[in-house]
């Protein structure tokens, strides 16, 4: 299993997220831990990161007693915004509005 490091960063929402630093090989995984990253980074496996679903909403995770879990507040909040986002999108698009044109609004 491969290695990774994460820790806590702020987000511009005022979430506190999770960085992930996948090193190279040009360093070892300690010393980019020590030379690189704040205080409280840890080392984990790469398996011990949220997988399935929870995957998808990175922007939900979160450190909960060393680990990174998946804030399903934060979760819900991402899914609804999708679900609008898309409802608005398929309403352009019935009303005859190209890719091209929905894009232009800022619809990404």
């Amino acid at each position: 299993m491969s290695q990774i490091i994460v820790y806590t960063h702020k987000k511009s929402d005022g979430f506190d997220g999770i960085a992930v630093c996948t090193p190279t090989s040009e360093m070892s995984i300690e010393d980019v831990l020590k030379e690189h990253c704040p205080e409280g980074a840890i080392i984990i496996d790469y398996s011990e990161l949220p997988q399935g679903d929870d995957a998808n909403y990175f922007d939900a995770w979160q450190f909960v007693d060393g680990k990174v879990v998946v804030n399903q507040e934060k979760k819900t909040e991402i899914q609804n915004a999708k679900t609008v986002k898309k409802t608005a999108i398929d309403k352009l698009t019935a009303l005859g509005l190209t890719q091209e044109e929905i894009l232009s609004l800022g619809a990404k």
